[in-house]
């Protein structure tokens, strides 16, 4: 049995967004997606863990069900239905706090796609379930932007020096070569503020335009990936500057973004990378976060 895709509605457009992207990426992928409700303890279920979900036998949600949680659904699936007839859809109904249900479902799931900000109204771009998946999550998760521009037929892969580079870039050419598309391996490299010299590599150093270090690095990274999809038409580049601005810039001409998951005591909230907040507040286009060690979609 294939385990489906999670897409998490909470009824809003960003929500939606991200239930759209997952059914398109599960049609690509000839998988199943599951559209998932959380229905907060506050909402008159003083439950104390998550609940399974909530339906008969025929499919039908149980007439215990909030009617809000089965309008939501009724909606996402609609959605989902229209951006990728013909996806096997499932739906379902989960009583819990939306970040810890979420986060417990990216441990199973292939692939996690969540709207960037919730139904909370205005207010900091990411919202709270997408801030925890973020810092927390076991598997591959798209962050998906209302918006999003027309199809660009190119995906950005952000490299770096670490462990994460390679599922990163397992992601991105699995995603290039579905999809048809483009991959561009990006390195964005800095030079160490002063008195922080001993926290970068020799390479990092380089006063030249081009840090033939950081090429050559990259080179050898993306070499295997190359000849496992020799049909995904790569361009390899070095760029001198911020990686979550220069790969927010990267998100104005590409379908997709992918950066390799990371831990990090440096950002806004604890756990969170500073760079991948800076993205995700920045980005036009889906951001996929991919944890070290995550398996192959699909």
């Amino acid at each position: 049995m294939i385990t489906p895709i999670v897409a998490g509605t909470d009824g809003s457009e960003e929500s939606l967004a991200a239930v759209e992207w997952a059914a398109r990426a599960a049609g690509r992928r000839r998988m199943p997606l599951c559209i998932v409700h959380v229905v907060e303890h506050y909402h008159g279920h003083a439950t104390a863990q998550a609940q399974p979900i909530r339906r008969d036998r025929t499919g039908r949600f149980r007439h215990d069900l909030p009617h809000r949680a089965r309008s939501v659904l009724a909606r996402a699936r609609r959605r989902a239905a229209e951006a990728a007839p013909g996806v096997e859809l499932r739906t379902a109904a989960i009583f819990g706090h939306a970040d810890q249900v979420f986060a417990a479902l990216t441990v199973t799931a292939p692939l996690v796609a969540v709207g960037m900000r919730g139904t909370g109204g205005p207010g900091p771009r990411l919202g709270s379930v997408a801030l925890s998946l973020a810092c927390h999550a076991s598997c591959p998760v798209v962050f998906a932007p209302v918006g999003t521009s027309p199809v660009l037929d190119e995906i950005v892969v952000g490299i770096e020096d670490c462990d994460h580079a390679m599922a990163a870039l397992e992601f991105g050419f699995g995603e290039a070569d579905v999809r048809g598309s483009r991959l561009t391996a990006l390195h964005v490299w800095t030079r160490p503020q002063a008195g922080q010299l001993d926290a970068y590599h020799d390479w990092i150093l380089s006063i030249d335009p081009v840090n033939e270090g950081a090429a050559t690095l990259l080179s050898e990274q993306v070499a295997p990936w190359r000849d496992k999809y020799p049909g995904v038409i790569v361009t390899e580049s070095t760029v001198h500057g911020h990686p979550g601005r220069v790969l927010a810039m990267a998100s104005r001409g590409a379908d997709l973004i992918v950066v390799g998951g990371r831990r990090g005591e440096l950002g806004p909230v604890p756990g969170s990378d500073p760079v991948h907040y800076a993205i995700l507040h920045r980005t036009q286009c889906p951001i996929a976060l991919i944890p070290g060690g995550a398996p192959t979609v699909g």
